[in-house]
């Protein structure tokens, strides 16, 4: 990890968003000057010849179909060679690769969480393998971790504020691609033409937001490179990218995918209770912003971002001090994930410096503890709307979704995602019934260079995928299983 804010074990959970282990970006390409650079895709059922500007701006009049392709600019090619040696800069140590890719940005149609069917569009980076793992291959729905919020975050875009999480993301996509697969992997509604009007920022753990934005690029997929997808998903996560693979399998349910989902990657989830980031406010005194700025970043992103899209345009700032408004909101317009955030700094030490303390004594007590909300009003209501919106961003896993195979990839050594935190998300799925199937290795991190447990991974959920879709020998087991996690769940807050 490139940094670590544990403090104790028994308030780890606020480590989780405190390494630059969350993903970002994609592999750096090589120009694609060959003989064939100007001839098209065979691939491609749609011309790709957008400036790669225009799929991060204004999209313009949306068309009615989900999924469908606003934008498309083509990027360069990276072949075999130069793909693998990014990886293995990442700390990868799997298999050799087999393929390079075509590189591809697209900007697509696709809905906003909350009630009602609220149009939006997000911005993505496709990769199309120039060796296929077969003549139709299974689709990778590959989902983004922690960046920021602000336009710049935005993972395909390979901006220098998001450099320092490009890596874990890499971690992720790359290996999948090297073995031939197809992926497309969204930056999430909102990072596109940021801040234009009816385009609230992507909404951080909220669950049908992001959700949908994953599931719809299976429909912008069919619809760019039909003739080389099989009829076969698979979603993939790593960290609070697990999240959203996670959600999206939940929403599937209800919200339509072009294809089957078949199976699930999600490496050290971030499938936790929601109310996570709100008990911070109990804890305050031992995470200042000096010394453990990401989880009151979190804390402020997933509020902030909530606020914006289910309660209107400019709603984000209620639950801050009518003071600290002009810097909440210019630091969410410009930070992305970082080791520091001197603007934060500026607005206070710690938590209640910036909330608003009504929305911090409505709240705390229930979230933390699981208490009942207070009877008085506005505290009531306040609490009420916090407490529903905690609870749905960790959606129950239900119906056909329980049939699905998910793979839960972990490191025992994780201390973002500490055990006695990741067996909160172990027991949620296993309660919910869902088909879970394990690899933990003992000597592995959240993330590179330690290495983590993408780096050490990666391959092996490639391999595991295809035999799910693609009827190929599975992997040979890892030696350590879900057993092997041996911490129980954290009490704090309420595994709910």
């Amino acid at each position: 990890m490139r940094s670590s804010l544990l403090v104790t074990p028994f308030l780890a959970i606020f480590a989780i968003a405190c390494s630059g282990s969350d993903d970002g970006g994609g592999a750096t390409p090589t120009p694609d000057t060959g003989a064939d650079a100007d001839v098209p895709d065979p691939a491609l059922a749609i011309t790709c010849a957008d400036p790669e500007s225009s799929v991060y701006g204004d999209p313009g009049a949306l068309p009615a179909d989900k999924g469908a392709i606003i934008k498309c600019a083509k990027g360069d090619r990276i072949d075999k060679a130069a793909l693998e040696a990014k990886a293995r800069a990442n700390a990868y140590v799997g298999k050799p690769f087999t393929s390079g890719a075509k590189i591809y940005r697209v900007l697509y149609r696709t809905e906003r969480g909350g009630p009602g069917a609220k149009p939006g569009y997000s911005s993505a980076i496709v990769y199309l393998p120039d060796t296929p793992r077969a003549a139709k291959a299974p689709l990778i729905l590959a989902a983004h971790g922690s960046r920021g919020q602000a336009a710049a975050c935005a993972p395909s875009r390979l901006t220098p504020e998001g450099e320092y999480v490009r890596g874990d993301f890499e971690s992720l996509v790359l290996p999948f691609v090297g073995a031939g697969f197809p992926v497309i992997a969204p930056d999430s509604a909102g990072y596109a033409n940021y801040g234009a009007k009816d385009n609230p920022p992507s909404v951080y753990g909220g669950w049908d937001d992001v959700g949908k934005g994953l599931l719809d690029a299976s429909h912008a997929m069919r619809k760019l490179a039909p003739s080389i997808l099989s009829d076969e998903v698979v979603l993939a996560g790593h960290s609070q990218g697990g999240h959203t693979a996670l959600a999206a399998l939940a929403l599937s349910a209800t919200y339509s995918v072009s294809g089957k989902i078949k199976a699930v990657v999600t490496a050290a989830p971030l499938w936790l209770p929601q109310r996570t980031w709100a008990s911070l406010f109990l804890l305050e005194d031992s995470y200042p912003f000096t010394t453990s700025p990401n989880p009151n970043m979190v804390n402020i992103w997933y509020h902030y971002t909530h606020g914006e899209l289910l309660d209107g345009p400019g709603k984000g700032l209620d639950v801050f001090k009518a003071d600290k408004r002009d810097g909440i909101k210019k630091l969410m317009d410009e930070a992305c994930w970082a080791a520091r955030y001197p603007a934060l700094e500026a607005l206070g030490a710690k938590a209640s410096d910036i909330f608003d303390p009504v929305f911090v004594d409505s709240i705390m007590a229930t979230a933390s503890s699981g208490a009942a909300c207070p009877t008085a009003e506005p505290k009531k209501a306040i609490c009420e709307k916090w407490m529903a919106r905690y609870l749905a961003d960790r959606p129950k896993i239900e119906g056909a979704a329980k049939d699905v195979p998910i793979l839960f990839l972990y490191g025992n050594k994780d201390t973002t995602i500490p055990p006695d935190r990741i067996t909160c998300a172990r027991d949620k799925l296993k309660l919910d019934g869902a088909k879970m199937e394990w690899c933990i290795e003992p000597d592995a991190s959240h993330s590179d260079p330690n290495p983590g447990i993408l780096e050490l991974r990666a391959d092996w959920a490639a391999d595991w995928v295809a035999s799910k879709t693609l009827g190929t020998p599975a992997p040979a087991p890892c030696a350590l299983g879900e057993a092997d996690i041996t911490a129980t769940c954290n009490p704090i807050p309420p595994n709910e």
